[in-house]
């Protein structure tokens, strides 16, 4: 059994080549981070200087030699045989892990039956750096899309590296001023299985945890990843982390709302909000995020011939997936060598469905598109519960759903107003079941369901100002005071009226 303090001084030569001059991170839960020279790149003529080393600079340590990390596992987490075997089948896999925006290690060994890793120094340290700093909207986009993009890599795999523990401090500065993960190696989840010295009572940091890590028997999934990404921005612009140190298990316990984050675009807030939703197929996946963060806008809004093109292609597939699942969901024989499939997110089958809708000339592709809309809504989606009830009911964003509408046989009168009195008692529950949600993911569903609803009760005073007042704090929420502003002119024309009666 190693003792740590056996190489912490100047003749203590650790594994024989390193020599450990102070912690970086002893805030993980299997293990430290040490600052490390390797004493195999020292030339002959400076080792002499090596017993001095107390009294010198990083950046005179740095021309002595390779300063490297070194990520010690603690004793409770000692090897066997059949360990030593888990671990360097398991590095492999992480060696080979090869995206800008990671920090792999660069080699491993076993000291004193304790596993280690050699990981790249990055001297500008960790994002925690960075927490209650003020940003400009390009760097924070920049944040985002380099880890946003690390996270896609290592989700795409097959199977898949989850991280577990998305937090600040494992969010480097390389030397190129990019963003970079790390820590997500051996001790990550891959493929369902747990690494040999995976700690599931410790693994990740409770603030920083999704809702569903903290049921039980949760199994690990990408989502996580991204609600973990959601409090990390939520802490680097605020300072604080966004449900406390309980994280998302007191988001869950205590139904609290997600905070609003006062000095950032409604793109961003849009986005942030969506990662912390509480329900893990509500999170955008992280390739979705890093585009959006490529295109400055959440949710991305494609114009582009092609990429309409490109996705009904994928939304075929998707299709065919839920078609095949749905004619094998209970197969007489298991196979256990076929291929298990991954299942869509409620996201994904949003935006399937709304390409259908907007993007289709074919009535049985926008009925299609219409039934998963309403499937979606059936399962409290808050996207799909507003666009099914501004398609059958009174539409109050600017954008009426006509041709929808037209193939779905809807009827209108000359407002736009459909005729069908139970499609109308219909779209304004769903507007109400959208506002009991206080989802602060949705604000912008919110803004426009409240104000919708405003018109439904205009021949109630009271009612129709409340909802307009809730339209405003919604638009708020969202980042939209050019509308808030625009509807606070709405009810302040509606007060006079009733004032000069």
């Amino acid at each position: 059994m190693i003792n740590i303090k056996d190489y912490t001084d100047e003749k203590g030569r650790f594994d024989g080549r390193y020599l450990l001059i102070r912690t970086l991170n002893t805030d993980g839960a299997t293990a430290d981070v040490w600052l490390s020279l390797d004493l195999n790149t020292v030339s002959v003529t400076d080792g002499e200087k090596i017993g001095q080393i107390a009294k010198l600079s990083d950046d005179e340590i740095e021309k002595l030699g390779l300063m490297v990390a070194i990520k010690i596992y603690r004793p409770q987490n000692a090897l066997d045989i059949e360990g030593e075997e888990r671990f360097r089948d398991e590095y492999m896999i992480v060696y080979n892990c090869h995206h800008a925006n990671l920090i792999h290690p660069t080699n491993f060994s076993i000291c004193k039956d304790t596993p280690y890793l050699v990981l790249p120094y990055c001297k500008r340290g960790s994002s925690e750096s960075l927490i209650g700093k003020k940003f400009n909207e390009d760097d924070i986009w920049k944040y985002i899309q380099d880890v946003a993009s690390g996270l896609a890599y290592l989700h795409s795999l097959e199977p898949p590296i989850i991280h577990q523990d998305v937090k600040p401090a494992n969010i480097l500065i390389d030397d190129t001023g990019n963003y970079a993960l790390t820590d997500f190696g051996i001790s990550a989840q891959r493929g369902g299985v747990h690494g040999y010295y995976f700690d599931d009572d410790n693994s990740g940091t409770m603030a920083y945890m999704a809702p569903e890590r903290f049921q039980q028997d949760a199994v690990p999934m990408a989502q996580s990843d991204i609600w973990g990404f959601g409090a990390t921005l939520c802490e680097i612009l605020t300072g604080k982390v966004p449900f406390g140190e309980g994280g998302g298990n007191s988001q869950a316990g205590a139904k609290l709302p997600i905070p609003t984050i006062p000095g950032i675009s409604a793109d961003l807030q849009r986005l942030i909000h969506a990662c912390l939703a509480p329900e893990p197929g509500n999170r955008p996946t992280a390739q979705y995020i890093a585009e959006a963060a490529q295109a400055r806008k959440y949710p991305i809004k494609h114009k582009n011939v092609l990429w309409i093109i490109l996705t009904i292609v994928a939304a075929g597939i998707i299709a065919a997936g839920i078609y095949f699942s749905s004619r094998h969901s209970t197969p007489a024989i298991e196979d256990k060598e076929a291929p298990v499939a991954v299942q869509p997110s409620n996201q994904q089958y949003y935006s399937y469905a709304l390409l259908l809708l907007d993007h289709s000339y074919n009535t049985d592709s926008i009925k299609k598109g219409m039934h998963i809309m309403d499937s979606l809504s059936d399962h409290g989606f808050i996207p799909a519960m507003y666009e099914v009830a501004r398609t059958i009911g009174i539409c109050k964003n600017g954008e009426q759903p006509r041709y929808r509408r037209s193939q779905l046989g809807i009827h209108v009168d000359k407002n736009d107003v459909p005729t069908s009195a139970e499609n109308n008692k219909r779209a304004e529950m769903l507007f109400r079941q959208i506002l009991e949600r206080h989802d602060t993911a949705f604000a912008q569903e919110n803004t426009f369901a409240a104000y919708t609803l405003s018109q439904y009760n205009s021949h109630k005073r009271d009612s129709a100002v409340y909802y307009i007042e809730e339209s405003i704090r919604w638009a708020k929420i969202s980042g939209q005071n050019d509308l808030a502003k625009k509807i606070d002119t709405i009810r302040k024309n509606l007060m006079k009226k009733e004032t000069s009666k």
